[in-house]
């Protein structure tokens, strides 16, 4: 049934490169589509449409992950007779959760848009009939999910990341169309809603093209059940908590500071998110890999700090300058009032994603073991140290006392990754942490100061930020070099990757 576990370096490269490609094309377009969008609806408006995707995000439970584990754990082991229940087992479990997510949604969506969310009488009716086309795209979304998850299970990134970037190709210019011909809310939901449904029907197709001999069963064996209800808890429990958390926080936002208040705070997080995203993208080969060589930890290890190494330095150079350029960057995308009333917050959510996707690794490597329920823990961990922070901290300090609550819940958060080396590893990484913040500190605080200065003394446009990021960056790679960032087991790497060799 299906194709053989991917073992080269080769392969793993080019899985990194297909997940790369599905964060820049919608990032590319989502720069293009956000201030054309904003403008259309207005700042109200966009503030309930920011409300309702983080609705249907918070509802969407990846507990197709259950899948992704299974399948590659058991084509390594052989035991691809049981991939008929994880598959069968997870399938009924996503309809249940989405269809119980949807009713949940359409039978509170009037009490929360009028009594917890405080949207204005004028919006409450666009509100309402929102919630309820969010509703029927959760639950398309939870079964798209089933055939993402079979695909990053066989390791066909290629596959997922074409479908992956379709969609986002066409959800995005369709929205840009829709706001630049004057149409609301209620259409660009509907545009999801039919995109998303498409590409469903497309993942299934394809999916069933790598279990040629999958039959649908209701007959599962309790052992699998057991098993997928296991670890789906883990997964399901992080998430709920995670994305009550998430609809606390702009339900706090809409109820205290007003929808618009909203639109400030979420566009600058959107940034932070894009980060995280794009490190998400190139790590989301590490949680099949994990179940496939969850046996030898020396692997593992290696697996580990590479991952570690090259985020490190994506994740320092890049927020690092978007630190320095934010009040240039907010001014020519989104205008300059703007930028004045977000430059702060975009700073703030830049370093709280930044620590969430250096932490992605341990992230992966725990879910990828079977443990997701540690992490289930370090969410309830940081939800219960951000919320009563944001209870206390809006009042005097608005929305930047809500994104201060937000970062130090996830700085107390990252500290479990020396937790997770500790367990896994047996010991941290104190000397590879040190080195390398160490090395990626001076070559970043040169470059910083070579973007400041070039931006400080250049005309305010895309040319100049341009070009102050590119020289920024010859410099930390420069100065990388010289101070032997890139070691010789990192040479050989590439010589392998290039040569085809085994891992």
């Amino acid at each position: 049934m299906g194709t053989k576990p991917a073992e080269t370096v080769n392969s793993i490269f080019r899985n990194v490169l297909y997940g790369f490609s599905t964060w820049i094309l919608p990032l590319g377009l989502s720069f293009v589509a956000t201030p054309i969008i904003v403008k259309s609806l207005g700042a109200e408006n966009y503030g309930i449409y920011s409300l309702v995707l983080g609705i249907i995000f918070s509802f969407t439970f990846s507990i197709g992950r259950a899948i992704t584990k299974y399948v590659a754990e058991f084509r390594v082991t052989g035991e691809t007779d049981k991939i008929n229940d994880v598959v069968s087992a997870t399938f009924l479990l996503n309809i249940s959760v989405g269809l119980f997510g949807a009713l949940v949604i359409c039978l509170s969506a009037t009490y929360f848009v009028t009594n917890v969310f405080n949207i204005p009488p004028k919006l409450q009716l666009i509100a309402i009939h929102a919630f309820y086309i969010a509703a029927v795209i959760v639950l398309v979304s939870m079964i798209n999910q089933i055939g993402t998850s079979i695909l990053q299970g066989f390791q066909r990134f290629d596959i997922y990341s074409n479908i992956f970037n379709l969609q986002s190709l066409v959800i995005l210019i369709g929205n840009i169309l829709l706001s630049l011909y004057g149409f609301g809310l209620y259409a660009l939901l509907f545009w999801n809603l039919l995109i998303i449904l498409i590409i469903s029907l497309t993942l299934a197709y394809k999916s069933k093209q790598l279990l040629s001999n999958f039959k649908f069963s209701f007959r599962i064996k309790g052992e699998t059940f057991k098993l997928i209800k296991t670890y789906t808890f883990g997964i399901v429990g992080y998430q709920v908590l995670g994305n009550l958390f998430y609809l606390f926080e702009r339900g706090w936002i809409t109820r205290e500071l007003g929808s618009e208040s909203l639109t400030y705070y979420v566009i600058p997080l959107t940034l932070g998110v894009y980060i995280h995203a794009f490190i998400t993208s190139l790590s989301q080969v590490i949680f099949p890999l994990v179940s496939e060589i969850n046996e030898n930890r020396e692997k593992l290890k290696r697996l580990y700090l590479k991952a570690i190494k090259v985020i490190c330095f994506l994740v320092i150079f890049m927020s690092t300058t978007l630190i320095i350029l934010s009040d240039v960057f907010l001014t020519l995308w989104m205008g300059g009032d703007f930028a004045v009333k977000s430059d702060t917050l975009l700073i703030i959510h830049i370093i709280t994603y930044s620590l969430l996707a250096i932490q992605i690794p341990s992230f992966q490597m725990t879910d990828g073991l079977g443990f997701p329920f540690l992490n289930f823990l370090l969410v309830l961990i940081c939800t219960t140290i951000s919320v009563p922070l944001m209870l206390v901290l809006t009042a005097s300090n608005s929305l930047e006392g809500v994104a201060i609550s937000r970062l130090i819940g996830f700085a107390v958060m990252f500290l479990a990754v020396f937790y997770v080396e500790k367990w896994i590893f047996g010991e941290i990484q104190t000397k590879f942490w040190l080195k390398l913040i160490g090395k990626l500190a001076f070559a970043m605080a040169l470059a910083g100061i070579l973007e400041k200065f070039l931006i400080n003394n250049l005309l305010i446009d895309w040319f100049s930020m341009i070009f102050a990021t590119f020289c920024g960056g010859i410099v930390y790679c420069a100065i990388l070099w010289l101070l032997g960032f890139i070691t010789e087991e990192d040479k050989i790497l590439f010589k392998n990757l290039f040569g085809r060799k085994k891992l």
